[in-house]
Order: C-alpha cells, then sequence, then structure tokens
C-alpha cells in the first residue's frame, strides 16, 4: 500500500508570538499572511509549521498561496488554509489569544492522503484520509451524511493489488468548511503493515499534524 503526498509543496517552519500569530489572520479574507525566505508563486502549495511562542502548541497549515510579494530580502505571503486544517488554525488562534482550550491527549499524527473505500450504511462509497495515526485516521466523508459516533466501519485502504483492510469504530465526526470529516478507531486489523505504511510516510515527508 502506497500512501499518496502530494508532490511540490513547499514545507516552512514558523515560528511566531501569541500576537503577531493572531495579527497574521486575516479572518474577512480568510487568509494567514506568513513571510520567507524563499520566493513562493500564487497557488503554490504550503505546509507551514506554526508555532505560538511560549504557548507548547504547535500545528501544520496546508494550503494554498493567494498572493506573493517581495520586501528588500524577505517575502510575504497571504496562505488560503485548506478547509481540513481550519479546525486546527482555529485551536492555534484560541491559545495564541489566551483563551482556555483543551486538548485530548493524542498520539502523533501525520497530515497524509490515502485512497479508501468505507462500507458504511450507504455501501461502499471511495474516500481519502487527510490524517492518520497508529491508531486510525480523519476520513474526508463523501456521499451522504457522515456515520454517527460509535459507528462500525469497514474501511479498505490502498488501491489496485497492495491493499489492507480495518474494522473501526466513529470517535467524532466534524465539518471543515463545506466539507464533513470523521474520525476513526482502528478496532480490528492488520496493525504491524499500518505502522509500516507509517513509517514510509514519514521518510517520504508527511508533515505532523
Amino acid at each position: 500500500m502506497q500512501a499518496s503526498l502530494p508532490a511540490g509543496v513547499f514545507s516552512m517552519e514558523v515560528r511566531l508570538r501569541p500576537d503577531e500569530l493572531v495579527a497574521a489572520w486575516r479572518p474577512d479574507s480568510r487568509r494567514l499572511v506568513l513571510q520567507t525566505r524563499e520566493p513562493l508563486r500564487a497557488k503554490q502549495r504550503v505546509a507551514a509549521r506554526i508555532t505560538a511562542i511560549d504557548r507548547g502548541v504547535s500545528a501544520t497549515i496546508t494550503g494554498r498561496v493567494a498572493s506573493a510579494s517581495r520586501h528588500e530580502n524577505v517575502h510575504r505571503i497571504e496562505l488560503v488554509p485548506d478547509e481540513m486544517r481550519l479546525r486546527a488554525l482555529d485551536r492555534l488562534l484560541a491559545v495564541a489569544r489566551g483563551e482556555t482550550v483543551e486538548y485530548q491527549p493524542r498520539v502523533p499524527r501525520l497530515l497524509v492522503t490515502i485512497p479508501a473505500v468505507v462500507h458504511g450504511p450507504a455501501g461502499p462509497t471511495y474516500m481519502t484520509t487527510f490524517s492518520v495515526s497508529e491508531n486510525g485516521c480523519g476520513l474526508a466523508w463523501s456521499g451522504s451524511d457522515p456515520a454517527a459516533v460509535g459507528s462500525r466501519l469497514d474501511i479498505r485502504f490502498g488501491a489496485g493489488s497492495r491493499t489492507v483492510t480495518f474494522r473501526g469504530v466513529v470517535c467524532w465526526t466534524a465539518r471543515a468548511g463545506s466539507t464533513a470529516t470523521v474520525g476513526v478507531r482502528f478496532v480490528v486489523g492488520p496493525k504491524d503493515t499500518w505502522t509500516t505504511m507509517l513509517a514510509e510516510a514519514r521518510r517520504a515527508g508527511a508533515p505532523p499534524a
């Protein structure tokens, strides 16, 4: 099973003071203003690992460059975040503003797109993951309304002759913009094969969530 990683994505590390992070977000245009030493073009895909200094929180925000400009040696971009990463950005901004945010302990997750066929109440439906961990995955739900929390799903990952199937349980549902998202915890399946796939994704450069 091959993990499909986006080609041509520019990775960058961004460390901002809380006030700088809040000021970088433009809620009216839904754009994040960041600086980089590298020149980027409009529509360039970006994975920005953003850390709120002295707050102890980080998140990878993926998206596409809406505009780029240069001032001396510094390049300024306006990043339109992917809908799938808006919840992560909202939490990051809330922490930067000093709001109380409850974080449940999670095993490390990677931002990886893997084709998946989900066998649920509406029959088999093609979907993709947007994040994966040792214990489960996040799905960009397509088709009918998302399965309810507690529902059991059979999911086949991969394509062609190399696939792996897990039975999982829905542990949360949410909406990112116009896209429904579903978190699945694996119950039964070949964990060794999954662990190998995660290792391959890390070596291929999949960013942490």
